[in-house]
């Protein structure tokens, strides 16, 4: 499992509640497409390429003008924190009007809160600049934060959707998830839907007999957050278009975790294994993945403990140890750091659910 982090990295108690939208999986759609236009592709997304491919391929030349100016993509992930306020089960379209009927200038204060960036630059600039004062606009722009090489992309979609004046702003943002929508997502929203409503039911089941932190760390797969990252209230959604990502993105109010939609929600087939107990055995079923393990079982580690113990480099270990938690072998800390501690429970598990699939004509298909 991955994560894509848009928020500022300290351990208050958890508020966590579950909820659901169709529009969480367009603008991660609208998010991954402007990555890889951007040379910043995602990686072993279970979709695939032609499935993005086809939803690009769909859009018409003025939607794909106005992609190409906004940018990089992660001005729709600063309207994730939104979907909260649009509704629980909300559809897409139904979202983009609660969008539409906001104040312009409070969608342009969002999207300043992706990366934090409040949290390095003068407030009353960021107010002066989300109402359109141009003065403010260049101050903010000129920022260090924004000078670095890993902002290049982001800050040039600011500059676009800042010189614009508010309400031009909005216009734009509502134009293209209208259109991207009628266009190339609308079958995907009816087809993802009741895959989504059927894993949120089952997360806010569990959020009654589950501890906030635990319920976070199933649904995710692995994701334990402390530090800044737990003082809001925490929002679960799932998803299916960024799967096996979890995507966080912080708001004025909340931390919305976006996460993948659990495999056990997929299977069709009422014989079929479980998803996860497929991706548990092949994640075990490599000698490098098995000495990751052993080393966890001995206490935490960063990427960079475990990439140079194992002598390999850390994107490759980065794929090793996606594969160990989609399985749910290893779960992830997000704090000042990010460290990787081993799930014990699961491998407790292992045994006990093979042998409860193999030998049983039904059985109930949950994952760890």
């Amino acid at each position: 499992m991955k994560v894509a982090d848009f928020t500022n990295q300290t351990s208050p108690t958890l508020n966590v509640r579950v909820s659901y939208s169709s529009a969480a999986d367009l603008l991660c759609a609208l998010w991954i497409v402007g990555g890889r236009r951007h040379e910043n592709a995602l990686e072993d997304l279970d979709l695939g390429d032609a499935w993005f491919e086809e939803f690009e391929a769909a859009l018409s030349p003025a939607t794909n003008h106005d992609l190409d100016a906004i940018g990089c993509g992660d001005a729709w992930v600063a309207l994730v924190p939104l979907l909260p306020e649009a509704g629980e089960g909300s559809t897409v379209t139904a979202f983009i009007d609660y969008l539409a009927a906001l104040e312009p200038a409070d969608i342009r204060y969002r999207l300043m809160t992706v990366y934090d960036l409040m949290a390095e630059v003068d407030r009353d600039i960021v107010a002066d600049a989300a109402e359109g004062i141009g003065e403010a606009v260049a101050k903010l722009l000129d920022e260090p934060v924004l000078g670095r090489p890993d902002m290049k992309e982001w800050r040039a979609s600011l500059q676009y959707l800042l010189e614009l004046s508010p309400g031009e702003t909005q216009d734009v943002l509502v134009r293209v998830l209208r259109s991207a929508h009628q266009e190339a997502f609308a079958e995907s929203e009816e087809a993802f839907r009741p895959f989504l409503e059927a894993d949120f039911r089952s997360r806010r089941a569990m959020a009654r007999r589950m501890n906030p932190g635990r319920l976070l760390e199933v649904a995710t797969s692995g994701v334990n957050l402390s530090g800044e990252h737990a003082r809001k209230p925490i929002v679960l959604m799932p998803t299916m278009v960024a799967r096996p990502w979890n995507i966080m993105a912080e708001g004025s109010d909340y931390l919305v975790v976006g996460y993948p939609v659990g495999d056990e929600y997929l299977d069709s087939e009422s014989d079929a294994p479980p998803q996860w107990l497929v991706k548990l055995h092949k994640a075990l079923g490599d000698e490098r993945r098995l000495k990751v393990l052993r080393t966890l079982a001995h206490g935490d580690a960063s990427l960079g403990d475990l990439a140079e113990q194992a002598d390999i480099a850390k994107s490759t270990m980065h794929h090793h140890l996606m594969l160990l938690r989609a399985a749910g072998l290893v779960r992830i800390h997000v704090g000042d750091d990010k460290r990787y501690s081993l799930r014990e429970e699961t491998l407790a598990d292992a045994s006990t659910m093979l042998d409860h699939y193999i030998h049983s004509t039904s059985y109930t298909k949950e994952g760890p």
